[in-house]
């Protein structure tokens, strides 16, 4: 089943896929009092232009709060972003999950995001220069250390300075994928490279409705993704990998919020959503297909998708 359900209190018809169990009918959002100013759901919407005439790459991001944080008052732990460096040529995505197992672990995505995207434009402003993804991540994950340590001292925690790494992640930590988009394709196509740690994952959505993973899909290899170790600033340890994304396709990265449901892309939440996003669809119904109802999974959404158009 594939279809909506009602909210009779605005006339809102959230998105469903399959079963929809009874939680997205009676969860009332909270927040706590402490924590206003962390945002519920992020949206964007727009198109980057290219440096050659005819290039450009439509683009949508959400995300959004889970459900069980919704009835809990607890925070989203989710966070994005995007950048074109300043001629043009590469477009950067961004996307970090915070473990659920640290109260702070927002924190550490938002820094994720932050130092990672401004880490990969300094590199790409030098057109001689390759991400090299190992020292990408070694650099990040000691620029979110001292993120989180100044965190730490600004809210008066009394061994900020003193914490061990290992504690410092269990307070705040996050998986985290990068991935640097060729605005210029190459033979009809756009090259991309990514580098992730933990379970966020990115993918290639063909035109054909096919999903193609860029890395290993979550479960094949539960080592490389259910340990907390494989986080940041705990790890920088990445998997790197290239993809093309070609006319009529989109390359999305996305949290294992939507990740875990997608599966490898063959069942029905994969069906439904390569219908959904076969074209950019307006950023509040993206928002709102991010945000899919779907029995036992409640944990925060996020998706950053990119759609070229190849001239």
């Amino acid at each position: 089943m594939t279809g909506v359900l009602t909210d009779e209190t605005s006339g809102y018809r959230p998105y469903v896929i399959g079963e929809p169990g009874r939680a997205p009918g009676l969860v009332v959002p909270r927040v706590k009092a402490r924590l206003w100013n962390r945002k519920d759901t992020e949206v964007d919407g727009f198109r980057v232009d290219g440096p050659v005439p005819g290039t450009a790459v439509q683009v949508r991001a959400a995300s959004v709060r889970g459900l069980s944080h919704r009835a809990y008052g607890n925070v989203r732990q989710d966070a994005y972003g995007v950048r074109v460096t300043e001629d043009g040529r590469h477009l950067i995505v961004a996307v970090a999950d915070g473990l659920s197992s640290g109260e702070l672990s927002h924190i550490a995505a938002e820094a994720v995001v932050g130092e990672g995207i401004s880490l990969l434009s300094a590199t790409l402003a030098d057109e001689r220069r390759a991400v090299d993804w190992s020292r990408f991540f070694s650099c990040l994950v000691e620029a979110v250390e001292r993120n989180c340590r100044r965190d730490l001292r600004e809210r008066a925690y009394a061994q900020a300075d003193t914490l061990s790494l290992a504690e410092v992640a269990a307070l705040m930590a996050a998986t985290a994928s990068f991935a640097v988009l060729d605005m210029i394709p190459v033979d009809g196509a756009h090259p991309v490279t990514t580098g992730s740690i933990g379970d966020t994952s990115t993918w290639v959505l063909e035109r054909e409705g096919r999903w193609r993973p860029t890395q290993p899909v979550k479960n094949d290899g539960a080592e490389l993704h259910s340990s907390a170790t494989k986080a940041v600033p705990l790890s920088a340890e990445p998997l790197v990998a290239t993809a093309r994304v070609g006319p009529g396709d989109a390359l999305l990265v996305m949290t294992d919020g939507v990740g875990d449901p997608l599966g490898h892309g063959t069942g029905e939440v994969g069906k439904r959503l390569g219908e959904l996003w076969r074209t950019p669809p307006h950023e509040l119904d993206f928002a709102a297909q991010v945000s899919f109802a779907r029995k036992t999974y409640d944990d925060d959404r996020t998706v950053v998708a990119l759609w070229p158009c190849v001239p």
